[in-house]
């Protein structure tokens, strides 16, 4: 029996979901990105998840982007429409009312890294290496790379990055922003497991509507996301979730954070 190109593997409240590719490093085909788009969506919909981590098999690449075989076959045409496909894929991670970490062990090259940056978190071992390489090969990102790494990082670094396409070490990604974390390579595992179940102890209702606010937010002005803000923080104290919050929090049951 075959296995499919995304894996699925639940570690209590955490669904990790893996590519599945590594005899091609992980490389992502437009039907692995309709299978990643569809258990995203899943994951989303299933109460007992809080928390998505996107990793990769075999630990030598998180994937070296687009498939090279089947671009190839690619027309103008079937181009923007299997485009259309990856940036919807990306779009659903971007939206996903759930927390998305990436967690990058090797190469995260073209479509990988494109993938990486739709994710709400980026976590990074010792070794990995980021890099769009599509200048490289005479050509530009179709998967939102020209769109997202201005949003992530300083927009000087990120028009050098585009137009030179030389790899970002893991150490390089943290100092700009890209990724939050590095770790060693024989914890990296077990560390992003332990980050991921930080983000699972908050309540759902609330994490939902911080990524809604955030997202929605900077795609206008600060004076419409600042009303945005007060609208969803009034809808969310009425939740069940924020009310045991503040209740606990009065009877001294559970300490804030500064």
């Amino acid at each position: 029996m075959v296995e499919p190109t995304v894996l699925r593997n639940d570690r209590g409240r955490v669904r990790f979901l893996t590519l599945n590719r590594p005899q091609v490093r992980n490389a992502i085909d437009t039907a692995t990105m309709r299978l990643l788009h569809d258990e995203i969506s899943d994951a989303g919909e299933d109460s007992a998840i809080r928390v998505i981590v996107i990793d990769a098999k075999g630990g030598i690449a998180f994937s070296a982007g687009g498939d090279i075989a089947e671009m190839s076959r690619f027309t103008p045409l079937s181009a923007d429409t299997l485009m259309e496909i990856w940036q919807k894929a990306f779009e659903c991670i971007a939206h996903s009312p759930k927390p998305v970490i990436a967690a990058v062990e090797g190469i995260a090259f073209g479509g990988g890294m494109e993938l990486a940056m739709a994710c709400h978190i980026r976590v990074a071992s010792e070794a990995a290496t980021f890099a769009q390489t599509e200048i490289v090969l005479d050509h530009l990102p179709g998967g939102g790379g020209t769109q997202r790494l201005p949003r992530l990082v300083p927009l000087g670094f990120a028009y050098e990055h585009l137009l030179l396409g030389e790899p970002i070490p893991a150490q390089e990604a943290w100092r700009i922003g890209l990724v939050n974390h590095v770790w060693p390579r024989d914890q990296f595992v077990e560390r992003v497991l332990a980050f991921a179940e930080q983000f699972a102890e908050r309540a759902p209702t609330a994490i939902r509507f911080t990524l809604e606010a955030i997202r929605e937010g900077l795609n206008g002005t600060l004076d419409a996301g600042l009303r945005l803000e007060r609208a969803m923080a009034g809808l969310v104290l009425e939740s069940d979730e924020a009310r045991k919050g503040l209740e606990e929090f009065l009877a001294k049951k559970r300490k804030g954070r500064k």
